[in-house]
């Protein structure tokens, strides 16, 4: 995670996003860092109403990272 934003106005979320992938219709978001500790943690809850289905994110190349061991 390289960058995190969270925008609030007027006590209403405008905007949650982590590295330019925007996430809609958060409920509640969790972040925890320890200062020269782990990595950054960020849970989300997001409702999924009845009758709609999850739908997989098209994946582009450019999105995609080489993980080298």
């Amino acid at each position: 995670m390289k960058d995190l934003k969270i925008e609030y106005k007027d006590g209403k979320l405008i905007e949650f996003s982590i590295d330019g992938i925007q996430f809609n219709s958060v409920t509640a978001i969790g972040f925890t860092h320890e200062l020269g500790g782990t990595m950054p943690s960020v849970s989300m809850s997001i409702p999924i109403g009845i009758g709609k289905s999850l739908v997989p994110a098209s994946l582009s190349r450019e999105n995609l990272q080489i993980i080298e061991k």
